[in-house]
């Protein structure tokens, strides 16, 4: 596959991601509970999973590699459910995008995701190890952040219908945590992806693995929804036959996931980063600009914070990029400056 296709693949995968936050919000509007949608988020996931690990001969053979794995202490045993902090991050989909729109969903999402990965490298607690914290770097959190911010402020500062004219307290409120939530669930994705790199690693597939993430992240949620489930809950589930498209959004963040092992490999873990991210900030926005929810205001600050946070991913990566393409270059070179 080559390099231009695989980065059009990954943006694809970032528009994916966008479309998914926001089935889950449609599904939290028609079920009325955020737990349960995402429980039929994982559990559409963990179906195709089943499918996927059963028919295959050498997916199964890595099941049992994994239970061994976990068993034997090849890796720890508690990385074998990630899945959790995976379901925790579904969650918060449906729980804040009909609130904020899919858009600042996934700025503040990934602008978690800036913070735990920087720490991680940080800290040398990723497969490539311990990483300087350069200045490019600093300075590429330090402006993600700020589009973040950017995009954020208008709901937190303006038109609340205060006598100041900024946001009354009880609207400040409800806007906080579920925002934090979506933080939470971005600060907490690069742990799970590390433990997966670990486990992947353990495993030599990354199908079962995907197929533990989903089974163990939709046990946990209906076990939290077992109350709304008591009390028929999900007889409020849309069966129409127009309806179909409600269960698509576990099937799209596996197959990111699952193609994102495979895209990896062709332009590496970096530029895979870059293109999910710049596809789902691209796919956001078009997703609230034609399918909106009634939270999603896409202004020119909502705007403005995608793109600068884009630009500040890029700066922050640049020194690891430049890098990645210099030693892949070196690689296919032989000892005689020939390819």
């Amino acid at each position: 596959m080559s390099r231009g296709l695989s980065l059009l693949l990954a943006l694809a995968g970032g528009v994916a991601i966008a479309v998914q936050a926001r089935i889950t919000g449609a599904l939290r509007a028609e079920l009325g509970d955020a737990t349960l949608a995402a429980s039929v988020t994982f559990g559409s996931g963990l179906v195709l999973m089943l499918v996927v690990n059963g028919l295959v001969r050498a997916n199964r053979r890595g099941v049992v590699r994994l239970v061994r794995g976990a068993v034997t202490g090849r890796f720890p045993w508690v990385f074998a459910f990630s899945g959790l902090l995976g379901a925790f991050a579904v969650y918060g989909q449906a729980v804040t995008v009909d609130l904020v729109g899919v858009a600042l969903f996934s700025l503040v999402f990934i602008g978690g995701q800036m913070l735990s990965s920087t720490v991680l490298d940080t800290v040398g607690w990723v497969a490539s190890g311990r990483q300087r914290l350069g200045r490019r770097r600093v300075a590429g959190l330090a402006l993600g952040l700020a589009g973040v911010g950017l995009a954020i402020a208008p709901r937190l500062i303006g038109g609340g219908g205060a006598p100041d004219g900024g946001a009354e307290p009880a609207a400040l409120a409800a806007l906080a945590l579920p925002l934090a939530l979506v933080l939470a669930g971005g600060l907490l994705q690069p742990p799970q992806m590390a433990m997966n790199g670990v486990v992947g690693a353990a495993v030599g597939r990354v199908e079962p693995l995907v197929l533990f993430n989903y089974l163990t992240g939709t046990l946990a949620l209906l076990a939290v929804a077992a109350p709304q489930i008591a009390a028929g809950g999900f007889d409020r589930l849309p069966l129409g036959p127009g309806d179909w498209w409600y269960y698509t959004g576990g099937l799209l963040g596996s197959v990111v996931v699952v193609g994102g092992a495979i895209l990896t490999r062709t332009i590496g873990a970096l530029l895979f980063t870059l293109g999910l991210v710049a596809g789902q900030l691209a796919g956001s926005l078009v997703v609230d600009a034609v399918w909106p929810t009634p939270g999603a205001e896409v202004t020119w600050m909502v705007v403005s914070g995608a793109v600068i946070t884009l630009l500040a991913l890029a700066l922050a990566s640049a020194t690891a990029l430049r890098s990645g393409l210099v030693r892949r270059g070196l690689e296919r070179r032989g000892p005689g400056g020939t390819t």
